[in-house]
């Protein structure tokens, strides 16, 4: 696929600039991702937690944001972190009531 065959396809957008957007995104991931990373962007079930930041990394630092949302929102049970012993060594602040009724209840 050549710039300009690229180009047409995204002037046939026409004014809808989400889209645009999004088909540059496209663009990006499918040009400079690795092959291992385009595997587990493709298959996040089957990627480890190494595999999946690391598609994560690449969506950031490309500015992908809208593919990034999208993998996020897809896949928010690899960011679920059930463990209280995460806990265990942070020193709590002392408003921190405070803070939890005003924010969570």
């Amino acid at each position: 696929m050549t710039k300009q065959e690229l180009y047409e396809r995204w002037a046939a957008f026409g004014a809808v600039d989400y889209d645009k957007s999004l088909f540059i995104e496209y663009i990006y991931l499918c040009n400079y991702i690795s092959d291992e990373d385009f595997y587990c962007y493709l298959h996040p079930d089957e990627a480890t937690k190494a595999q999946f930041l690391s598609v994560l990394h690449f969506l950031y630092c490309q500015g992908c944001y809208m593919l990034l949302y999208r993998f996020l929102r897809d896949n928010k049970d690899k960011l679920v972190f059930p463990d209280f012993k995460r806990l265990e060594g942070i020193t709590l602040r002392d408003d921190i009531e405070e803070r939890f009724k005003r924010y969570c209840f």
